[in-house]
Protein backbone atom coordinates (compact mmCIF):
# COMPACT_ATOMS: atom_id res chain seq x y z
CA UNK A 1 0.00 0.00 0.00
CA UNK A 2 1.96 3.22 -0.98
CA UNK A 3 -0.89 5.80 -0.67
CA UNK A 4 -3.10 7.25 1.95
CA UNK A 5 -6.99 7.98 0.88
CA UNK A 6 -8.06 11.05 2.72
CA UNK A 7 -11.66 10.79 2.90
CA UNK A 8 -14.06 13.73 1.82
CA UNK A 9 -16.09 15.33 4.34
CA UNK A 10 -19.13 13.84 3.56
CA UNK A 11 -21.90 12.44 6.00
CA UNK A 12 -24.49 9.47 6.36
CA UNK A 13 -26.82 11.32 4.83
CA UNK A 14 -24.64 10.61 1.49
CA UNK A 15 -24.82 7.03 1.77
CA UNK A 16 -28.68 6.91 2.69
CA UNK A 17 -29.59 8.98 -0.43
CA UNK A 18 -27.03 7.15 -2.99
CA UNK A 19 -26.56 3.86 -1.84
CA UNK A 20 -29.15 2.77 0.61
CA UNK A 21 -32.29 3.97 -0.78
CA UNK A 22 -31.36 3.02 -4.14
CA UNK A 23 -30.37 -0.34 -3.05
CA UNK A 24 -26.50 0.23 -3.97
CA UNK A 25 -25.28 -1.37 -0.05
CA UNK A 26 -23.86 -4.46 -0.40
CA UNK A 27 -24.80 -4.43 3.43
CA UNK A 28 -21.27 -5.42 3.78
CA UNK A 29 -21.31 -3.65 7.66
CA UNK A 30 -17.96 -1.56 6.86
CA UNK A 31 -19.42 1.62 7.46
CA UNK A 32 -20.94 1.11 10.83
CA UNK A 33 -17.15 -1.33 11.53
CA UNK A 34 -15.15 1.84 10.53
CA UNK A 35 -17.18 4.87 11.96
CA UNK A 36 -14.74 6.43 14.52
CA UNK A 37 -17.47 8.00 16.13
CA UNK A 38 -19.75 4.51 17.05
CA UNK A 39 -22.85 6.45 15.89
CA UNK A 40 -24.09 3.95 13.15
CA UNK A 41 -25.64 0.47 13.65
CA UNK A 42 -27.91 -2.15 12.14
CA UNK A 43 -31.37 -2.18 11.45
CA UNK A 44 -33.58 -3.93 10.06
CA UNK A 45 -33.26 -6.56 6.74
CA UNK A 46 -29.20 -5.90 8.01
CA UNK A 47 -28.99 -1.66 6.54
CA UNK A 48 -27.20 0.71 8.24
CA UNK A 49 -28.80 3.03 10.41
CA UNK A 50 -27.70 6.32 12.28
CA UNK A 51 -28.17 6.38 15.65
CA UNK A 52 -26.29 9.06 17.24
CA UNK A 53 -25.01 12.62 15.79
CA UNK A 54 -23.06 11.99 12.41
CA UNK A 55 -19.67 14.59 12.51
CA UNK A 56 -19.31 14.36 8.33
CA UNK A 57 -15.45 12.33 9.24
CA UNK A 58 -16.37 10.94 6.00
CA UNK A 59 -14.70 7.40 6.86
CA UNK A 60 -18.20 5.22 5.48
CA UNK A 61 -18.24 7.13 2.58
CA UNK A 62 -14.74 6.62 1.41
CA UNK A 63 -14.86 2.91 2.79
CA UNK A 64 -18.04 1.91 0.64
CA UNK A 65 -18.15 -0.23 -1.90
CA UNK A 66 -21.96 0.24 -2.92
CA UNK A 67 -21.07 2.70 -5.92
CA UNK A 68 -17.16 2.48 -6.75
CA UNK A 69 -14.94 0.23 -6.36
CA UNK A 70 -12.07 1.21 -8.68
CA UNK A 71 -10.58 -1.98 -9.77
CA UNK A 72 -7.35 -0.75 -11.78
CA UNK A 73 -6.40 1.07 -8.89
CA UNK A 74 -7.25 -1.84 -6.43
CA UNK A 75 -4.69 -4.45 -8.50
CA UNK A 76 -2.23 -1.82 -8.23
CA UNK A 77 -2.42 -1.38 -4.58
CA UNK A 78 -2.85 -5.36 -3.42
CA UNK A 79 -1.02 -6.61 -6.31
CA UNK A 80 0.88 -3.98 -7.94
CA UNK A 81 -0.02 -5.68 -11.15
CA UNK A 82 -2.58 -3.98 -13.78
CA UNK A 83 -6.44 -5.40 -13.98
CA UNK A 84 -7.56 -7.76 -16.38
CA UNK A 85 -11.36 -7.56 -17.30
CA UNK A 86 -11.00 -11.16 -19.53
CA UNK A 87 -8.93 -12.83 -16.52
CA UNK A 88 -12.39 -14.84 -15.02
CA UNK A 89 -10.44 -15.66 -11.63
CA UNK A 90 -8.42 -12.57 -11.29
CA UNK A 91 -4.91 -12.24 -10.09
CA UNK A 92 -3.94 -15.88 -9.07
CA UNK A 93 -0.48 -17.09 -7.85
CA UNK A 94 -1.24 -20.96 -7.33
CA UNK A 95 -4.19 -23.03 -6.89
CA UNK A 96 -4.34 -25.94 -4.49
CA UNK A 97 -6.87 -28.41 -3.30
CA UNK A 98 -6.71 -29.33 0.55
CA UNK A 99 -8.51 -30.26 3.45
CA UNK A 100 -7.28 -30.12 7.12
CA UNK A 101 -6.63 -33.48 8.93
CA UNK A 102 -8.79 -33.55 11.58
CA UNK A 103 -11.71 -34.91 10.12
CA UNK A 104 -14.34 -33.10 12.55
CA UNK A 105 -13.61 -30.08 11.19
CA UNK A 106 -13.69 -31.50 7.81
CA UNK A 107 -16.78 -32.50 8.01
CA UNK A 108 -18.34 -29.91 9.82
CA UNK A 109 -17.27 -27.35 6.47
CA UNK A 110 -19.43 -26.69 3.64
CA UNK A 111 -16.82 -27.62 1.43
CA UNK A 112 -13.66 -29.27 2.78
CA UNK A 113 -13.26 -27.51 6.17
CA UNK A 114 -10.19 -25.18 5.22
CA UNK A 115 -11.32 -21.86 6.38
CA UNK A 116 -12.14 -23.43 9.63
CA UNK A 117 -8.76 -25.34 9.79
CA UNK A 118 -6.89 -22.22 8.76
CA UNK A 119 -8.60 -20.29 11.45
CA UNK A 120 -8.09 -22.91 14.13
CA UNK A 121 -4.26 -23.31 13.31
CA UNK A 122 -3.86 -19.53 13.28
CA UNK A 123 -5.57 -19.09 16.75
CA UNK A 124 -3.43 -22.43 18.12
CA UNK A 125 0.08 -21.06 16.65
CA UNK A 126 -0.61 -17.48 18.12
CA UNK A 127 -0.87 -15.88 14.64
CA UNK A 128 -3.74 -14.37 15.24
CA UNK A 129 -5.85 -13.25 18.44
CA UNK A 130 -9.37 -14.11 17.01
CA UNK A 131 -10.95 -13.60 13.69
CA UNK A 132 -14.27 -12.29 12.06
CA UNK A 133 -16.35 -14.92 10.98
CA UNK A 134 -20.36 -14.99 10.33
CA UNK A 135 -22.23 -17.44 13.06
CA UNK A 136 -26.00 -18.07 13.38
CA UNK A 137 -28.19 -16.27 15.97
CA UNK A 138 -28.97 -17.77 19.02
CA UNK A 139 -32.46 -16.41 19.34
CA UNK A 140 -33.53 -16.56 15.97
CA UNK A 141 -31.33 -19.89 14.09
CA UNK A 142 -32.33 -19.40 11.07
CA UNK A 143 -30.74 -15.71 11.32
CA UNK A 144 -27.24 -15.34 10.91
CA UNK A 145 -24.65 -12.50 12.95
CA UNK A 146 -21.47 -11.30 12.36
CA UNK A 147 -18.87 -13.00 15.30
CA UNK A 148 -15.37 -11.77 16.70
CA UNK A 149 -14.16 -15.45 17.60
CA UNK A 150 -11.33 -15.41 19.98
CA UNK A 151 -11.38 -19.50 20.75
CA UNK A 152 -11.16 -22.58 18.95
CA UNK A 153 -14.46 -23.67 20.04
CA UNK A 154 -16.31 -20.19 18.50
CA UNK A 155 -14.42 -20.85 15.63
CA UNK A 156 -15.26 -24.09 15.20
CA UNK A 157 -19.16 -23.41 16.13
CA UNK A 158 -19.12 -21.18 13.00
CA UNK A 159 -17.97 -23.57 10.57
CA UNK A 160 -19.65 -23.88 7.26
CA UNK A 161 -21.28 -21.26 4.35
CA UNK A 162 -23.51 -19.03 5.23
CA UNK A 163 -25.74 -18.00 1.85
CA UNK A 164 -27.49 -14.65 3.79
CA UNK A 165 -26.92 -11.49 3.48
CA UNK A 166 -24.51 -10.74 6.61
CA UNK A 167 -23.05 -7.27 7.47
CA UNK A 168 -20.21 -8.70 9.87
CA UNK A 169 -18.02 -6.10 8.87
CA UNK A 170 -19.73 -3.99 11.48
CA UNK A 171 -17.71 -6.53 13.87
CA UNK A 172 -14.50 -4.41 13.16
CA UNK A 173 -15.79 -1.75 15.52
CA UNK A 174 -14.35 -4.24 18.27
CA UNK A 175 -11.01 -4.55 16.84
CA UNK A 176 -10.78 -0.71 17.98
CA UNK A 177 -10.53 -1.05 21.71
CA UNK A 178 -8.69 -4.32 21.33
CA UNK A 179 -4.74 -4.88 20.88
CA UNK A 180 -3.42 -7.84 18.50
CA UNK A 181 -4.32 -9.19 14.89
CA UNK A 182 -7.19 -10.64 13.32
CA UNK A 183 -8.56 -13.00 10.28
CA UNK A 184 -11.73 -11.46 8.69
CA UNK A 185 -13.21 -14.05 6.65
CA UNK A 186 -15.54 -12.04 3.95
CA UNK A 187 -17.13 -11.97 0.43
CA UNK A 188 -15.95 -9.93 -2.62
CA UNK A 189 -17.85 -7.18 -2.05
CA UNK A 190 -16.42 -6.77 1.70
CA UNK A 191 -13.04 -7.70 0.60
CA UNK A 192 -13.21 -4.38 -1.51
CA UNK A 193 -14.60 -2.80 1.09
CA UNK A 194 -11.42 -4.14 3.45
CA UNK A 195 -9.03 -3.01 0.86
CA UNK A 196 -10.89 0.50 0.88
CA UNK A 197 -10.40 0.74 4.11
CA UNK A 198 -7.02 -0.04 4.13
CA UNK A 199 -6.37 3.10 2.89
CA UNK A 200 -8.16 5.33 4.81
CA UNK A 201 -7.81 4.30 8.57
CA UNK A 202 -4.63 2.49 8.42
CA UNK A 203 -4.53 2.36 12.73
CA UNK A 204 -7.62 -0.34 11.87
CA UNK A 205 -6.46 -2.31 9.23
CA UNK A 206 -3.60 -2.83 11.10
CA UNK A 207 -5.29 -5.39 13.11
CA UNK A 208 -6.00 -7.10 10.05
CA UNK A 209 -3.44 -9.63 9.40
CA UNK A 210 -5.28 -11.77 6.65
CA UNK A 211 -8.43 -11.61 4.60
CA UNK A 212 -10.01 -14.66 3.51
CA UNK A 213 -12.47 -14.36 0.78
CA UNK A 214 -14.47 -16.64 -0.13
CA UNK A 215 -16.00 -17.40 -3.48
CA UNK A 216 -19.63 -15.89 -4.05
CA UNK A 217 -22.19 -16.26 -6.93
CA UNK A 218 -24.81 -14.55 -5.50
CA UNK A 219 -26.49 -14.17 -1.69
CA UNK A 220 -29.74 -14.12 -0.51
CA UNK A 221 -32.04 -10.98 1.14
CA UNK A 222 -32.72 -12.71 5.17
CA UNK A 223 -35.77 -13.77 5.01
CA UNK A 224 -34.09 -16.32 2.50
CA UNK A 225 -33.98 -19.16 4.93
CA UNK A 226 -36.94 -18.54 6.87
CA UNK A 227 -39.51 -18.45 3.80
CA UNK A 228 -37.70 -22.23 3.43
CA UNK A 229 -38.38 -23.62 6.24
CA UNK A 230 -41.67 -22.56 6.64
CA UNK A 231 -43.01 -23.73 3.06
CA UNK A 232 -41.27 -26.87 4.09
CA UNK A 233 -44.48 -26.79 6.56
CA UNK A 234 -42.04 -26.62 9.81
CA UNK A 235 -43.03 -23.63 12.32
CA UNK A 236 -40.35 -21.54 13.14
CA UNK A 237 -40.78 -21.46 16.74
CA UNK A 238 -39.75 -25.49 16.74
CA UNK A 239 -36.44 -24.68 14.96
CA UNK A 240 -33.12 -25.27 16.82
CA UNK A 241 -30.98 -25.05 14.37
CA UNK A 242 -30.54 -24.32 11.01
CA UNK A 243 -27.50 -24.80 8.60
CA UNK A 244 -27.26 -24.01 5.08
CA UNK A 245 -25.61 -26.90 3.84
CA UNK A 246 -25.72 -29.75 6.75
CA UNK A 247 -26.55 -33.21 6.54
CA UNK A 248 -23.16 -34.47 4.84
CA UNK A 249 -21.49 -33.14 1.66
CA UNK A 250 -22.33 -31.71 -0.46
CA UNK A 251 -24.90 -31.02 2.12
CA UNK A 252 -28.83 -29.51 1.75
CA UNK A 253 -30.87 -27.05 4.00
CA UNK A 254 -30.90 -28.99 7.81
CA UNK A 255 -32.99 -28.46 10.43
CA UNK A 256 -32.74 -29.32 14.02
CA UNK A 257 -35.84 -29.31 15.43
CA UNK A 258 -36.33 -28.23 19.16
CA UNK A 259 -37.45 -32.32 19.81
CA UNK A 260 -33.87 -33.62 18.25
CA UNK A 261 -35.78 -34.14 14.74
CA UNK A 262 -33.50 -33.32 12.33
CA UNK A 263 -35.14 -32.66 9.07
CA UNK A 264 -33.13 -32.32 5.63
CA UNK A 265 -35.72 -29.73 2.88
CA UNK A 266 -34.35 -31.02 0.40
CA UNK A 267 -33.55 -34.59 -0.03
CA UNK A 268 -32.67 -35.88 -3.95
CA UNK A 269 -31.85 -32.27 -5.38
CA UNK A 270 -28.20 -31.21 -5.32
CA UNK A 271 -27.68 -27.98 -3.06
CA UNK A 272 -25.83 -25.96 -6.22
CA UNK A 273 -29.31 -26.34 -8.01
CA UNK A 274 -31.38 -25.54 -4.79
CA UNK A 275 -29.02 -22.56 -4.66
CA UNK A 276 -29.54 -21.80 -8.21
CA UNK A 277 -33.32 -21.56 -7.60
CA UNK A 278 -33.08 -19.53 -3.94
CA UNK A 279 -31.00 -16.93 -5.62
CA UNK A 280 -33.45 -15.93 -8.55
CA UNK A 281 -36.22 -15.90 -5.88
CA UNK A 282 -34.10 -14.06 -3.10
CA UNK A 283 -30.81 -12.44 -4.71
CA UNK A 284 -30.52 -9.09 -3.94
CA UNK A 285 -30.37 -5.95 -6.23
CA UNK A 286 -27.01 -4.89 -5.76
CA UNK A 287 -25.71 -8.49 -6.10
CA UNK A 288 -26.60 -8.38 -9.66
CA UNK A 289 -24.49 -6.10 -10.84
CA UNK A 290 -20.89 -7.52 -8.58
CA UNK A 291 -18.49 -8.65 -10.88
CA UNK A 292 -16.34 -10.77 -8.44
CA UNK A 293 -17.11 -14.03 -8.01
CA UNK A 294 -13.52 -15.34 -6.54
CA UNK A 295 -12.92 -12.64 -4.13
CA UNK A 296 -10.23 -11.69 -6.43
CA UNK A 297 -8.52 -9.06 -4.18
CA UNK A 298 -8.37 -11.06 -0.94
CA UNK A 299 -5.13 -12.76 0.32
CA UNK A 300 -6.52 -16.40 -0.19
CA UNK A 301 -9.76 -17.58 -1.63
CA UNK A 302 -11.73 -20.62 -0.99
CA UNK A 303 -14.89 -22.51 -3.18
CA UNK A 304 -16.21 -25.56 -3.29
CA UNK A 305 -14.32 -28.36 -5.48
CA UNK A 306 -16.24 -30.89 -7.36
CA UNK A 307 -14.46 -33.97 -7.84
CA UNK A 308 -17.21 -35.34 -9.91
CA UNK A 309 -15.93 -33.63 -12.72
CA UNK A 310 -12.81 -34.48 -12.79
CA UNK A 311 -11.34 -37.87 -13.78
CA UNK A 312 -8.03 -39.74 -12.57
CA UNK A 313 -6.11 -38.82 -9.44
CA UNK A 314 -8.48 -35.48 -9.21
CA UNK A 315 -11.58 -37.94 -8.53
CA UNK A 316 -11.09 -38.92 -5.44
CA UNK A 317 -10.69 -35.72 -3.80
CA UNK A 318 -14.14 -35.17 -2.83
CA UNK A 319 -14.91 -32.99 0.15
CA UNK A 320 -12.21 -30.72 -0.66
CA UNK A 321 -11.77 -27.19 -0.51
CA UNK A 322 -10.24 -25.33 -3.75
CA UNK A 323 -8.06 -22.28 -2.64
CA UNK A 324 -6.63 -19.59 -4.79
CA UNK A 325 -3.62 -17.83 -3.45
CA UNK A 326 -3.60 -14.54 -4.40
CA UNK A 327 -1.05 -12.09 -2.78
CA UNK A 328 2.69 -12.81 -1.04
CA UNK A 329 0.65 -12.63 2.82
CA UNK A 330 -1.55 -15.78 1.22
CA UNK A 331 1.67 -17.36 0.39
CA UNK A 332 2.89 -17.19 3.43
CA UNK A 333 0.00 -18.40 5.19
CA UNK A 334 -0.29 -22.05 2.21
CA UNK A 335 3.41 -22.38 3.04
CA UNK A 336 2.55 -21.98 7.15
CA UNK A 337 -0.02 -24.25 6.67
CA UNK A 338 1.96 -27.37 4.56
CA UNK A 339 4.91 -27.09 7.05
CA UNK A 340 2.24 -27.25 10.26
CA UNK A 341 1.71 -31.05 8.89
CA UNK A 342 -2.19 -30.46 9.87
CA UNK A 343 -3.27 -30.24 6.45
CA UNK A 344 -3.42 -32.26 3.45
CA UNK A 345 -2.63 -29.50 0.36
CA UNK A 346 -2.21 -30.53 -3.47
CA UNK A 347 -1.27 -27.65 -5.99
CA UNK A 348 -3.43 -27.75 -8.72
CA UNK A 349 -1.99 -26.82 -12.02
CA UNK A 350 -3.68 -24.26 -13.94
CA UNK A 351 -4.69 -26.10 -16.78
CA UNK A 352 -6.73 -28.25 -14.05
CA UNK A 353 -8.37 -24.74 -12.96
CA UNK A 354 -12.11 -26.64 -12.36
CA UNK A 355 -14.20 -25.59 -15.60
CA UNK A 356 -17.59 -25.31 -13.22
CA UNK A 357 -15.54 -22.42 -11.12
CA UNK A 358 -14.79 -20.76 -14.32
CA UNK A 359 -18.73 -20.91 -16.04
CA UNK A 360 -20.07 -19.53 -12.29
CA UNK A 361 -17.32 -16.95 -12.14
CA UNK A 362 -18.49 -16.28 -16.08
CA UNK A 363 -21.98 -16.16 -15.06
CA UNK A 364 -21.70 -13.84 -12.47
CA UNK A 365 -19.59 -11.39 -14.50
CA UNK A 366 -21.88 -11.25 -17.95
CA UNK A 367 -24.66 -11.19 -15.45
CA UNK A 368 -23.19 -8.04 -14.19
CA UNK A 369 -22.32 -6.68 -17.55
CA UNK A 370 -26.16 -6.73 -18.58
CA UNK A 371 -27.22 -5.29 -15.60
CA UNK A 372 -24.36 -2.22 -15.83
CA UNK A 373 -25.35 -1.20 -19.45
CA UNK A 374 -29.08 -1.74 -18.65
CA UNK A 375 -28.40 0.71 -15.55
CA UNK A 376 -26.36 3.35 -17.60
CA UNK A 377 -28.68 3.32 -20.39
CA UNK A 378 -31.38 4.39 -17.84
CA UNK A 379 -29.49 6.58 -16.12
CA UNK A 380 -29.95 4.62 -12.96
CA UNK A 381 -27.55 3.88 -9.89
CA UNK A 382 -24.77 1.33 -10.36
CA UNK A 383 -21.64 0.56 -9.36
CA UNK A 384 -18.30 2.09 -11.14
CA UNK A 385 -15.61 -0.11 -11.38
CA UNK A 386 -13.32 1.83 -13.57
CA UNK A 387 -12.43 -0.33 -16.49
CA UNK A 388 -14.55 -0.76 -19.70
CA UNK A 389 -17.70 -2.59 -18.97
CA UNK A 390 -17.64 -5.88 -21.84
CA UNK A 391 -20.99 -5.11 -24.14
CA UNK A 392 -23.17 -8.39 -23.60
CA UNK A 393 -24.09 -10.33 -26.43
CA UNK A 394 -27.85 -10.98 -27.53
CA UNK A 395 -27.34 -14.99 -25.44
CA UNK A 396 -26.27 -13.23 -22.02
CA UNK A 397 -28.87 -10.51 -22.60
CA UNK A 398 -31.42 -13.98 -22.53
CA UNK A 399 -29.97 -15.55 -19.94
CA UNK A 400 -30.56 -12.55 -17.19
CA UNK A 401 -33.57 -12.13 -18.24
CA UNK A 402 -34.48 -15.31 -17.07
CA UNK A 403 -32.55 -15.25 -14.37
CA UNK A 404 -34.48 -11.61 -12.75
CA UNK A 405 -38.28 -13.35 -13.91
CA UNK A 406 -38.66 -14.56 -10.80
CA UNK A 407 -37.44 -11.40 -9.37
CA UNK A 408 -40.04 -9.43 -11.39
CA UNK A 409 -43.08 -11.01 -8.96
CA UNK A 410 -42.34 -9.21 -5.79
CA UNK A 411 -45.10 -11.23 -3.94
CA UNK A 412 -44.04 -13.47 -0.91
CA UNK A 413 -46.82 -15.94 -2.20
CA UNK A 414 -44.95 -16.42 -5.38
CA UNK A 415 -42.26 -17.15 -3.63
CA UNK A 416 -43.88 -20.22 -0.89
CA UNK A 417 -45.38 -21.59 -3.74
CA UNK A 418 -42.22 -21.66 -6.03
CA UNK A 419 -40.34 -23.22 -2.83
CA UNK A 420 -43.10 -25.58 -2.15
CA UNK A 421 -42.65 -26.97 -5.43
CA UNK A 422 -38.99 -27.41 -5.33
CA UNK A 423 -38.90 -29.04 -2.18
CA UNK A 424 -41.98 -31.60 -3.77
CA UNK A 425 -41.41 -34.85 -6.20
CA UNK A 426 -42.27 -32.06 -9.10
CA UNK A 427 -39.09 -30.12 -7.96
CA UNK A 428 -37.04 -33.71 -8.03
CA UNK A 429 -38.36 -34.44 -11.90
CA UNK A 430 -37.77 -31.06 -12.91
CA UNK A 431 -34.20 -31.33 -11.12
CA UNK A 432 -33.50 -34.48 -13.24
CA UNK A 433 -34.54 -33.42 -16.26
CA UNK A 434 -32.57 -29.97 -16.09
CA UNK A 435 -29.47 -32.18 -14.98
CA UNK A 436 -29.61 -33.90 -18.33
CA UNK A 437 -30.08 -30.90 -19.90
CA UNK A 438 -26.69 -29.88 -18.50
CA UNK A 439 -24.80 -33.01 -18.90
CA UNK A 440 -25.97 -32.27 -22.81
CA UNK A 441 -25.07 -29.08 -23.42
CA UNK A 442 -22.30 -28.19 -20.62
CA UNK A 443 -19.26 -29.62 -20.25
CA UNK A 444 -18.12 -29.28 -17.00
CA UNK A 445 -14.97 -31.89 -17.09
CA UNK A 446 -11.49 -30.56 -16.42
Amino acid sequence: MSETLQPRKESFTFLLENVIRPEMCTRCGMCVGVCPHGVLDIAAAAYPVLVGECVSCGFCTACCPGLDVDYPALSRQVFDATYDPAELQGHVEQLYVAHPNDSTIRDAGASGGMVTGILDHLLTAGEIDGAVIVGMDSLLPYKTRGVLATTGAEIQACAQSKYCVTPSLAVLRQLRRLKGRYAVVALPCQVHALRKMQLVDRGLASRIRYILGLYCHCNMEVNGPEEAIEASGIPLAEVAAFQFRGGGWPGSFFVIKKDGTEIPLQKRIQHKDVMNVMFRLYGPKRCLLCVDALSEYADLSFGDFWAFDFAGDMAGLERCTLVSQRTAAGRELMEQVQRSGRFVVHPLPGSRNPKRTLRMARGKKNRAYVGLHAAMAGDRPHPAYHFAIPRPSAGQRWQVRSFRLFQRIKHRWFRMVVLKLLFSPLGVLAYRVNTLRKKILIDYHA
